[in-house]
């Protein structure tokens, strides 16, 4: 269960652009999503998710590795306009 004040707690944003992506992590939630969307500005085409990441221990050989938890905001770009929505819309976006 995450929980907000977790140190191990982050917000983790993505972006897909077909061909290239990008992404970020930070503690910040409206930091997170600011350059989310500002990433997916420069992008023809794609679509973009913050949401919340805590650290777990890994297997196989791994420190740590990211364990996702709820998506904040989903964006998408295409036609040289953004559209985002709070939640989770990445499966259906494409």
């Amino acid at each position: 269960m995450m929980v907000l004040g977790d140190e191990r707690l982050f917000v983790v944003w993505e972006v897909d652009g077909g061909d290239r992506g990008a992404g970020g992590v930070t503690r910040d939630e409206a930091a997170a999503e600011k350059d989310m969307l500002a990433k997916l500005d420069t992008y023809p085409q794609g679509r973009g998710r913050v949401r919340y990441a805590c650290l777990a221990p890994a297997t196989r050989g791994a420190i740590y590795d990211y364990r996702y938890g709820t998506t904040l905001v989903t964006a998408h770009r295409g036609n040289g306009v953004t559209v985002s929505v709070a939640g989770d819309a990445w499966e259906s976006i494409t």
